[in-house]
């Protein structure tokens, strides 16, 4: 699993903590799955999450993954985000905890060992925002490609187009935000990404 260079104390929480959830989508072949809990935060989540894949390139070959949380405010009339870390290369879930977008965040002052907990972000983008953390390009975070070719052909055009192709299947299997407004964001080096995503969105809109 590729992240950023923040710890390797996050490192390895991050392994231990989503590794069963990657066991259980890989073995089943489930492309989402609703989670309903998370180690290192007491009881259930407050909000709705779904992690999965969604296959893109030639056979499906590329296999993308994501983490989408629906909006605690009203998420059928909220903005829909799809949002690229930089890097190239660094996990969503480092903007997801480390960049007050997602609903949680490491809560360091009650942690022990490389069991560090988990606290709700009073400044989550999600009060307002449903947003699908997207790990892109393909070899970042749990994304991976099932020949080596889908790694070493990559290229900002390919990883654009890509992401373009996740975000309408992903959209064909959630139906009920296809008339949100939609925003693409990001940080870092997906400023070079975001746009050409955006491009690839007018073209396929003039197409139908």
């Amino acid at each position: 699993m590729i992240i950023c260079s923040r710890s390797i104390y996050f490192t390895i929480w991050v392994r231990e903590a989503f590794f069963l959830l990657l066991v259980l989508l890989t073995n089943y072949g489930a492309s989402q799955t609703m989670v309903k809990n998370l180690p290192g935060f007491s009881g259930d989540l407050p909000f709705k999450l779904e992690t999965g894949y969604v296959g893109v390139g030639g056979m499906n070959d590329v296999q993308l993954f994501y983490y989408f949380f629906e909006s605690e405010g009203s998420p059928e009339y909220d903005p829909l985000v799809l949002w690229l870390t930089g890097g190239p290369g660094c996990s969503a879930f480092s903007a997801l905890v480390y960049e007050n977008l997602g609903p949680l965040s490491f809560d360091f002052s009650h942690s022990v060992g490389n069991k560090p907990k988990l606290k709700l972000n009073p400044y989550s983008w999600t009060k307002v925002a449903n947003i699908i953390f997207l790990d892109a390009p393909v070899g970042t975070g749990f994304s991976y490609t099932k020949n080596w070719e889908g790694y070493t052909n990559l290229n900002d055009t390919i990883s654009a187009a890509q992401a373009y192709e996740f975000l309408r299947k992903w959209l064909m299997d959630h139906p009920k935000f296809y008339n949100n407004p939609l925003y693409i964001a990001g940080d870092s080096y997906s400023g070079i990404i975001v746009p050409m995503v955006v491009q690839e969105i007018s073209d396929g809109n003039q197409d139908e």
